[in-house]
């Protein structure tokens, strides 16, 4: 009975982790983004913020609700497709364990990534599925912390849950010591925000291989809405691809902040 109930805590840990993590850093966003310290570094108005975007907060706020719903069902259900979700993790974890951990858990950030730049890119692309799914999340025109995965619950089922799913079986994170999944998703919960976070931080020489909420707030222009597809961690996907679409991050006259300003895609862009 112990190792059964030290595995059920191990696998609430990966369910609850995240979604704690969730609200507790897209807060700080939120509270940051309001702070006059903190307008030199925003790439939206708080006008714009409150005005542009096509659903209220109290609906956003409804619906994530709901995703983190899902979202612990189906970490329920992985558990008990992987036979209780540890496999051959024992209580007592080594170096060498712990290695294995840190390479499992890189592997399923690339498998997710490219899972997820994938989808982006064909649910833009496929009219049927930006109209009837993703277009609720370009409802958001000017992206904010708490919303980063406002969207249909059927595409939360198709990106996140199923995504994820993916990338943790094909990495072999379920025979990881206990928290290594906890600490996937966890990354992948605070990647997100900071790509919906609407602040600048990210430092210049690591735009060009790192996501962040310009590369990402490009795509929710109007200009940009068929390029930057890349969604959590890495851009490079859209440079491999040619949906990279270049820009500027430029001071906003009277020094109140940033703008996002796009810039002429390349001939490869153009193409794709």
């Amino acid at each position: 009975m112990a190792a059964v109930w030290r595995l059920s805590v191990d696998d609430a840990v990966a369910a609850v982790v995240p979604i704690v993590v969730y609200w507790a850093y897209s807060g700080v966003h939120m509270a940051l983004g309001h702070a006059r310290a903190m307008e030199k570094y925003r790439l939206n108005s708080k006008d714009e913020e409150d005005n542009k975007n096509m659903v209220s907060k109290r609906a956003v706020l409804a619906n994530v609700l709901m995703q983190h719903a899902m979202q612990l069902a189906a970490v329920a259900l992985l558990t008990v497709l992987t036979g209780g979700g540890r496999g051959g993790a024992t209580a007592t974890t080594t170096t060498t364990s712990y290695l294995t951990a840190a390479r499992q858990i890189a592997v399923a950030v690339v498998v997710f990534d490219a899972y997820r730049y994938a989808w982006h890119r064909l649910a833009h692309r496929n009219r049927f599925i930006y109209r009837h799914l993703h277009s609720w999340h370009h409802r958001i025109v000017v992206p904010y912390a708490f919303g980063a995965i406002y969207g249909h619950p059927l595409e939360a089922l198709i990106a996140d849950t199923a995504g994820g799913s993916l990338a943790i079986l094909a990495s072999g994170l379920p025979s990881s010591p206990p928290g290594a999944t906890a600490v996937f998703l966890t990354l992948c919960t605070v990647q997100g925000i900071d790509n919906h976070c609407g602040l600048c931080l990210l430092p210049r020489g690591l735009r060009s291989v790192w996501n962040g909420a310009a590369h990402h707030g490009v795509h929710h222009l109007p200009r940009g809405v068929r390029h930057n597809f890349s969604d959590l961690f890495f851009v490079t996907w859209d440079r491999v691809f040619g949906t990279h679409l270049p820009y500027a991050v430029v001071e906003r006259s009277g020094g109140e902040g940033l703008m996002l300003t796009p810039m002429p895609p390349t001939a490869s862009s153009k193409n794709k």
